[in-house]
């Protein structure tokens, strides 16, 4: 298991193996690709947004995994840079590990990343000198202190409107410093040089600097377990729980802030988190009498668990004066998620209705709306027939019309694939659609997107296909658009 330490606390061999690591892939060309990754994304997506702590959650994790294949050690884990104790005397700028601070023009002279040895790369991936630092002299002379810290650990919830770098109180906020004691900026001004535009991943005290911000995140996630990432929905593009984050890859691990919430799934260990108690999940009996259940802090997440001991059709709803938001997690995994719902319930409550199979299943369970509160019952009961509740498109079949009829709607549609070959699916209308297709037999790894690619501003998704089911997810290009439109799929 990786396990990411603190870098003051690395032994001698330690030190030596990520160093080598680190240049390994700079030889190779792999962490230029990591630094153009973050430079070419677009600012207002990954900072001063939601999106932050999970874009970068994924960004050093995928670092972290290319560390540990040209090592040959599974177990590699990027240390983290500790600010209370990472000032200038702290042994992490030895030169056994990154080097110290820049001479009197900023140039990095010591370290294994010292001029002559190590050259960063601009915005485009071109030779753009030695690496730079300024230590403490760009507005900041001091680093982040314990109790700073532990003044941000305290804030809840984890983001509000408007979502960016305004938003108050806002865990995500302080973290990212534009309100409270400032973390993460700080470090990035207090190093300096290099570490200042957004090519900063040229200095590799970048991803331990990251890795100290995912700690705080981490250890925030397991203080505060009801506290779930907000916007779920209703905020900007590539910002809510389900969208596509920027500038990330497809890989094993998804790239929507929903894959990398549960950081202990993705196996992120850190050296001095204390053992948290584990919540107890409230159990519902399919069939039982609906519990009542309260949403007392803005932004909290109910989460409820129950077992479908057969294959059949099930109802999960909630009944009450709340408006609330439902999404299914399952079978047996607490983060795979299977679908959501707003309003297909009464008065604004949320209402499931799917085929399940045998296996545990969860409810997450939230309001609307982020700022309110409210109480709400809720049940899951067996329907007598199987609704089959995702429309099927046919193979070569008639096009068929729908609707996006509300802001951040998304529809579903499956289709089964009998024959690898080639297949396109594509809409058409008025409506400016985008695409994604998922599977085999899963809604969730995502396997192809497009937005224009078809006529005028119509979606067109063509591949190759092995046998299996897959889905295709359409929404509007504007996340509060709506109107018309009909999908086909065609094979050939």
């Amino acid at each position: 298991m990786a396990i990411r330490k603190d870098a003051n606390t690395l032994t001698t061999a330690e030190r030596a193996e990520f160093v080598a690591a680190i240049l390994a892939l700079k030889a190779e060309g792999v962490y230029d690709q990591f630094v153009l990754r973050h430079a070419n994304a677009i600012m207002s997506a990954i900072h001063r947004c939601p999106a932050f702590l999970p874009w970068h959650r994924r960004f050093i994790f995928d670092l972290e995994r290319e560390l540990q294949r040209v090592s040959g050690n599974p177990n590699l884990g990027i240390p983290y840079w500790n600010w209370p104790s990472g000032g200038t005397t702290a042994s992490m700028w030895n030169d056994d590990l990154l080097g110290g601070n820049g001479d009197a023009g900023g140039v990095v002279r010591t370290g294994p990343f010292r001029a002559g040895q190590w050259t960063i790369i601009n915005a485009s991936g071109v030779a753009a000198g030695p690496l730079m630092r300024e230590f403490g002299q760009n507005g900041f002379s001091n680093l982040p202190t314990q109790a700073e810290i532990n003044q941000v650990m305290a804030v809840t919830p984890y983001d509000r409107s408007p979502w960016d770098m305004n938003s108050n109180p806002s865990f995500r906020n302080q973290v990212e410093g534009w309100v409270g004691p400032n973390l993460h900026n700080r470090g990035h001004v207090w190093v300096g040089g290099s570490m200042l535009p957004m090519t900063s991943p040229n200095d590799p005290v970048f991803f331990m600097h990251h890795s100290m911000v995912d700690k705080i995140w981490h250890e925030w996630q397991l203080r505060f377990p009801n506290q779930g990432y907000l916007p779920a929905a209703g905020g900007p593009f590539g910002q809510n729980m389900t969208d596509l984050m920027n500038n990330t890859p497809s890989g094993p691990v998804g790239s929507r802030p929903i894959d990398v919430l549960d950081s202990a799934a993705l196996g992120i260990v850190y050296d001095d988190a204390a053992p948290q108690p584990q919540p107890q999940i409230p159990v519902l009996v399919v069939g039982a009498t609906p519990s009542q259940a309260d949403i007392a802090t803005a932004g909290e997440i109910d989460v409820f668990r129950f077992d479908v001991p057969a294959f059949g059709a099930h109802t999960m709803v909630t009944t009450g004066p709340s408006d609330t938001f439902m999404t299914l997690f399952g079978p047996n995994d607490a983060n795979l998620e299977v679908t959501s719902d707003d309003d297909a319930g009464e008065n604004f409550n949320a209402q499931i209705t799917r085929n399940l199979s045998a296996g545990a299943y969860y409810l997450r369970i939230r309001l609307f709306s982020p700022n309110s509160t409210g109480n709400y019952a809720v049940a899951v009961r067996t329907e007598g027939t199987n609704p089959n509740p995702i429309p099927e498109l046919i193979i070569n079949g008639a096009s068929v019309n729908a609707t996006i009829s509300a802001a951040n709607e998304s529809d579903v549609y499956r289709f089964t694939v009998t024959a690898d070959d080639t297949y396109t699916i594509e809409t058409s209308g008025a409506t400016d659609t985008v695409m994604t297709l998922h599977g085999p037999n899963s809604q969730i790894p995502e396997i192809g997107s497009d937005d224009d690619g078809g006529d005028s501003f119509n979606a067109r998704i063509r591949r190759q296909l092995a046998p299996g089911e897959y889905f295709a997810r359409v929404r509007h290009y504007s996340p509060i658009g709506i109107g018309a439109y009909t999908i086909r799929i065609i094979r050939g």
